[in-house]
């Protein structure tokens, strides 16, 4: 990334870290680099997301990552909060299902495939001698004459501990990891203390602990010294960044230009008091409107209307305005106590404000909230709901069968009663589940730091107390109890089912119904991705649990003789995996000719944009062919449409043929034509091996993909876009390293500007184009407006933009593009990821920004030359730097940094550009 083999670590740990090349180190006393020329840094993230193979396992909760993407690609709702906290809810209990299915599916295999079916028949238990123990005494036995385990009860209970351990596995991992990732607090904590020890006065000024201000140009530092120049943070490549002088402020604490309007900047200076000169207001040009403010619901973060933030504080600096502790001090949140300052508050700009004082208004983005990366709160409710909802599963597995038995008075009264009240009771705690997932949305509006400790710890530990009675119960002795067909509570997987197709259902509603209100011509799916996403994960959830299952089952009754099996709906679903590939391949062989006409097409425009030179026929080919696969990401929202409609008519028919026919797609076809009979006994055998097959090529390739640079570059997509956001749906999805690597770029970018007064250039490629956005959001104003944004090879709008339009649409990246001083996206045609940011003209200027470069060549020369004299490659979505266009816009950006006036809101001092 820094092009040097001699790096030293900056700050950060092993997971993450900032890193400068040896040679530029050193800094004398005020903090400044003696080492003319470029001053590069580099924001190594990848541990985050990749780290050691043993987060390949990380694969296996796919489909909790899936369905908590179904949260945040919701349409854009301005003005209708209960609409987007419904699409909220409606999200979350779809994940909560998802939890129960995957339960169910190891209770399944446990309980009822090994425990119930296989242990209780002989013939089973002599082909799989490890289950002797639990075999029952033989006909004519007399009774009791079988082993302790032998009963039906004790048999499940002991089967218990195996889908109990996986619910405390995931437990275990989602609490890690919440320690780990949800415990970095953003920046919008209690200002820490500057390098002199003291914190910001109440008026802006800088006061010690007496109460007298410093001398204004700080300890250790002459007033007369030149402010350090811009620098760079780099995401995913180094940046070289000159060190670019900057005039001081006047004596009256305006800089020299001020009423002067820079491009791409945000309107005239302020004073050292806040004020403009010239204007009526602290922070304000007479002239700017100021639009109704919104309030933000305390639960959901949703705009509230009548209500009306606190005034502005006036003079000096930004509240919360970040200061540094002493050199050498770690940088952290200062737990002083009070509530968290509010640090968000945007300088007006040429089309004045746009947002409300604690959060932004419906035309920004949510991502610019204090507590966007801070969902320490949720995830614990969360995690704690679906531990118990788990255990309430396995609980119900076990109790059930032995209620049947007493119900039918087969059993001792007293168990009777005993059996209903614990039903009674599973009941009522499952209710409190459904209720604690609906209850309560995520805290975005405030930085939320409290937990809901009496309810994280009693909701698991009722579940466990009644998981423990319930072993208890069905444990205790019943003469005459056997097990035949399979285990009593089985059908419940085809009431699950119908109940996740409902809530997709209502799902598509609610999202269609908030496109409506605000069309948006590029969203994926007319807005429908969510639902779809959705609709894929318990698709995924359903078609795991089943091929699992079925393949439990031959390995145990190879000849299916001998036990009945698991539950037809699992099989029926396995069945409807062959049909999809089939879907899947004709759609594949259609977008593969498109692409070839598309390749052709290319040829020719390739042909007229090297005139002159001579034609290289393979040349032009693979030119061509790059642009052309480069389309398919365009093609998403027709892949992603495809393939739900035609899992949501697969799943239907499943639904259909298991509850209408109650046998197995081969039974039900027993008496039909033989060609339906061929392909039933086909798909159901296909599905089982696939789904078995699918599973071990899984985890073989996630593994490989941490070992392997280009298998990692294979899915890295689908994996930086999975765990970019926070778990808001689902607890035991993997983990979002945005948590801890935006408050890090966020403070790293805070601080260096607090500690040195100068400017820099934040610099992203692919995933770190859309990190180093969000951390720009995340900026207070008074360092946003020093920050220049280069992007290459972006997602922003291209892929976060069109399936995430309520946090990437287009009216954020206008508030984005209208906050920071400036920013140059770059992009090629042959980029299959990267394109342009398409950023929106402002109401009522209608001309779009000059964001976008013009696509950058690729190769970077059609034959050889001098200064190519070997053939120059393809690069696609690499190697941007080496692009002559790259060093000529990045110089640009560094001198409209250098010509820009200090952002509005506050000049700072010369003791803090210490």
């Amino acid at each position: 990334m820094l092009g040097d083999p001699r790096t030293v670590r900056v700050t950060g740990d092993d997971t993450a870290a900032v890193f400068r090349r040896a040679e530029d180190t050193g800094t004398g006393p005020d903090g400044r680099q003696h080492r003319p020329g470029p001053v590069r840094e580099a924001y190594v993230w990848c541990n985050l997301t990749s780290g050691d193979g043993s987060r390949a396992l990380w694969l296996l909760l796919l489909p909790f990552m899936v369905v908590n993407l179904a949260h945040w690609m919701r349409p854009a709702g301005p003005a209708r909060p209960r609409t987007v906290r419904l699409y909220g809810l409606l999200v979350r209990l779809a994940a909560l299902t998802l939890t129960v299915l995957l339960v169910a599916a190891a209770c399944e295999v446990a309980l009822d495939l090994v425990a119930w079916q296989c242990a209780g028949t002989h013939a089973c238990v002599r082909r799989h001698s490890w289950l002797a123990f639990l075999e029952p005494a033989g006909p004519g036995a007399p009774a009791g004459s079988g082993g302790w385990w032998s009963t039906p009860g004790r048999r499940i209970a002991l089967a218990a501990a195996l889908p109990t351990a996986l619910t405390a596995l995931l437990w275990y991992l989602s609490h890690r990891t919440w320690r780990a990732y949800e415990s970095h607090q953003p920046l919008s904590a209690a200002p820490l203390p500057g390098p002199d020890g003291v914190r910001p006065g109440p008026d802006g000024a800088r006061s010690g602990p007496d109460g007298a201000r410093p001398h204004v140009g700080g300890p250790g530092r002459d007033s007369r010294s030149p402010v350090p120049g811009a620098h760079g943070l780099d995401l995913d490549t180094g940046i070289p960044l000159p060190d670019v002088r900057e005039p001081a402020p006047g004596s009256d604490g305006v800089r020299p230009g001020a009423g002067s309007a820079v491009p791409g900047v945000g309107g005239p200076v302020s004073g050292s008091d806040g004020v403009r000169p010239g204007t009526g207001g602290p922070g304000r040009g007479t002239q700017d409107p100021v639009p109704e403010a919104q309030g933000l619901d305390p639960d959901d973060d949703l705009p509230v209307p009548g209500s009306h933030p606190p005034p502005p504080d006036g003079h000096g600096p930004e509240r919360g305005a970040p200061t540094v502790p002493p050199r050498g001090a770690p940088t952290v949140p200062s737990q002083a106590p009070g509530p968290a300052p509010d640090t968000h508050r945007p300088g007006p700009g040429p089309a004045g404000p746009e947002r409300s004082q604690d959060g932004p208004t419906p035309h920004g983005s949510a991502l610019a909230r204090p507590g966007f990366w801070y969902g320490r709160r949720l995830v614990a409710r969360l995690r704690a709901a679906h531990t118990a909802a788990g255990l309430l599963t396995v609980a119900g597995a076990v109790v059930v069968p032995a209620v049947r038995f007493d119900h039918r008075g087969a059993g001792p009264a007293p168990l009777d009663l005993l059996g209903r009240l614990l039903t009674a009771a599973l009941l009522v705690c499952a209710t409190a589940v459904v209720v604690v997932v609906c209850r309560r949305g995520r805290s975005e509006c405030r930085l939320d730091q409290r937990l809901d400790r009496h309810l994280v710890r009693a909701l698991p530990l009722a579940a466990l107390a009644l998981l423990l009675l319930g072993v208890l119960y069905a444990g205790w002795s019943r003469p005459g109890w056997r097990s035949t067909g399979r285990l009593p509570g089985a059908p419940a997987f085809g009431a699950l089912m119908p109940a996740q197709g409902l809530l997709v259902l209502a799902l598509a509603a609610v999202a269609g119904y908030l496109h409506r209100r605000r069309p948006d011509p590029r969203a994926g799916m007319r807005g429908l991705g969510g639902p779809a996403v959705a609709l894929l994960a318990c698709a995924l959830g359903g078609v795991i649990s089943g091929g699992v299952a079925q393949r439990v089952a031959d390995w145990l009754d190879g000849t299916r003789a001998l036990l009945p099996g698991p539950p037809v709906l699992l099989t029926w679903q396995a069945s409807a995996i062959p049909p999809l590939l089939v879907v899947l391949l004709l759609l594949t062989a259609a977008l593969a000719t498109r692409t070839a006409r598309l390749a052709r097409a290319e040829r020719d425009r390739v042909r007229r944009e090297h005139p002159g030179e001579p034609e290289d026929r393979s040349r032009t080919r693979a030119i061509a062919h790059a642009r052309a696969m480069a389309t398919l990401t365009d093609r998403g929202p027709l892949v992603l449409a495809v393939l739900t409609a035609a899992t949501l008519v697969l799943g239907s028919a499943a639904l259909a043929g298991a509850l209408a026919t109650g046998e197995t797609p081969d039974g039900a076809a027993r008496h039909c034509h033989h060609l339906v009979r061929a392909v039933a006994e086909t798909s159901q055998a296909l599905g089982s091996w696939l789904v078995g097959l699918g599973f071990l090529l899984f985890v073989t390739w996630g593994r490989r993909a941490y070992k392997d640079a280009s298998a990692r570059r294979t899915i890295g997509i689908l994996w930086d876009v999975g765990t970019f956001w926070p778990r808001a749906a689902h607890p035991f999805a993997p983990p979002c390293y945005a948590e801890r690597a935006v408050p890090d770029l966020t403070w790293r970018m805070a601080t260096w500007t607090r500690r040195t007064g100068g400017r820099l250039v934040l610099s992203g490629h692919s995933q770190g184009s859309v990190l180093a956005a969000a951390a720009a959001w995340q900026l207070p104003p008074s360092v946003r407006g020093r920050v220049a944004l280069l992007t290459y090879g972006s997602p922003l709008e291209r892929l976060y933009g069109r399936w995430f339009p309520a946090h990437f649409g287009p009216p954020a990246l206008a508030a984005l593009h209208h906050d920071i001083a400036c920013w140059r996206n770059l992009y090629r045609r042959t980029d299959p990821i990267g394109g342009p940011v398409r950023v929106p003209a402002r109401v009522p200027d209608t001309t779009a920004p000059d964001v976008d470069h013009a696509p950058l060549r690729d190769p970077l020369a059609y034959g050889r030359s001098l200064d190519h004299p070997l053939p120059a490659p393809v690069l696609g979505h690499s190697d941007y730097q080496s692009d002559p266009a790259f060093t000529r816009e990045r110089s640009r950006l560094l001198t409209r940094l250098r010509l820009s006036p200090w952002p509005p809101g506050r000049v700072p001092d010369q003791g803090t550009r210490s």
